[in-house]
């Protein structure tokens, strides 16, 4: 099980121009069938938005990834969670691709810089 939280919110790069909006692409890199993901966001209202859907291996590109466009981010901190069900180490590949409020792409988060953020 691979379970990532991270706290979101309008200055989450720390940039003069402020995160409105993200796309969440994860993609199935793992040896096995696939695997389940949930991707979702608790705000302080309650949830924000709840995805479950099924990314797996094989040759089909639509098959190893799955990409949740224009979510919204305010000023208010909320705390989005990525969580599989696969005991694989390693098996997915996740990128937060970011937005202002005009649909300029202002900054991308890997896995790996999510994890120095966290740190």
């Amino acid at each position: 099980m691979a379970a990532y939280i991270i706290q979101l919110h309008e200055n989450l790069l720390q940039t003069a121009i402020p995160v409105r909006y993200i796309d969440v692409e994860v993609a199935y890199i793992g040896d096995e069938e696939g695997t389940d993901v949930y991707v979702g966001a608790v705000g302080n209202h309650g949830e924000l938005y709840r995805y479950l859907f099924y990314v797996g291996s094989g040759s089909g590109a639509a098959l190893n990834s799955y990409v949740i466009h224009h979510l919204n981010v305010s000023c208010e901190i909320s705390e989005l969670k990525m969580i599989s069900n696969s005991s694989e180490p390693n098996h997915l590949v996740i990128r937060i691709y970011c937005y202002s409020g005009e649909g300029k792409l202002i900054g991308v988060l890997s896995e790996h810089q999510m994890i120095k953020l966290a740190d």
